[in-house]
């Protein structure tokens, strides 16, 4: 990203962040988001080229850990040990998620971060909502196929253009989220020209799951706060079901994708 948009990003998140306080102990808890990020965890874990006694995972825009603290949660329920890093360019994101994410956390620009790091060093890079944010995806993209090397795999969850919870949010918010309007196609061509073979591509969740429960607003999780199994699992095999049979309005679009040489 240029400096302007890297200081823009970072007022912005620096701001968000700051006001999630309260938000990110409740949202750890909520049994509806924490099942849907296990089932993230879970799936990036199942296209990640493993499975291995030790998984070692680099997530770039980490930002409060709800997602790294269910990568940790699965692997823990599978028998595997977790080496985690996490990456994300507000240092308030970082202090949100310090108290319940156990690895390396730091703060800066992904780029920088990363062409500091040895080849080879993690078994999977993540991204969810990232790309769409940078100014040049291949590039990290180029840097995050040599952090997996040939045994390892970039795992992207980007949103669905055509999925209504982030165009709604989406629109709203021009200037930060201006690359999302550009649609899958610019993050196919990236992955391309960052010299990585698409190995898989399929898409993730249907219900607004981060619409309703991530937002600071505590209206949903308060009202869908179930925890009863029965209707976590019936939920899950619906947003599921939903997500196969009306895959345009599916939440995200994922890729794990592997150095090509």
């Amino acid at each position: 990203m240029t400096d302007d948009q890297i200081a823009f990003q970072r007022r912005f998140y620096d701001q968000h962040f700051a006001k999630r306080a309260a938000a990110v102990a409740e949202q750890l808890a909520h049994p509806l988001l924490r099942s849907f990020n296990d089932r993230v965890a879970a799936r990036i874990y199942d296209i990640g080229g493993g499975p291995r006694p030790t998984e070692r995972v680099l997530e770039v825009g980490c930002g409060d850990g709800l997602l790294a603290a269910s990568l940790r949660s699965v692997a823990a329920s599978r028998g595997v040990t977790l080496a985690y890093t996490g990456l994300d360019l507000s240092e308030a994101s970082m202090d949100l998620a310090r108290p319940h994410v156990v690895g390396d956390l730091l703060a800066g620009d992904a780029a920088e971060l990363l062409g500091a790091m040895a080849g080879g060093s993690q078994d999977i890079v993540v991204a969810k909502n990232l790309l769409h944010h940078l100014d040049d995806p291949a590039g990290f993209l180029r840097e995050a196929g040599r952090m997996v090397g040939r045994a390892g795999r970039v795992v992207i969850f980007e949103p669905n253009l055509t999925c209504p919870q982030f165009l709604f949010f989406n629109v709203l918010a021009p200037q930060r989220e201006r690359h999302y309007f550009k649609g899958r196609r610019r993050n196919v061509q990236a992955l391309a020209d960052a010299g990585l073979r698409v190995e898989r591509t399929e898409q993730f969740g249907w219900l607004p799951y981060e619409l309703a429960f991530v937002i600071r607003y505590p209206v949903f999780r308060r009202l869908f706060k179930t925890g009863r199994p029965a209707t976590l699992d019936r939920t899950a095999r619906v947003d599921a079901r939903l997500t196969r049979s009306l895959p345009l309005l599916a939440s995200y679009c994922v890729w794990s994708a592997a150095p090509a040489s």
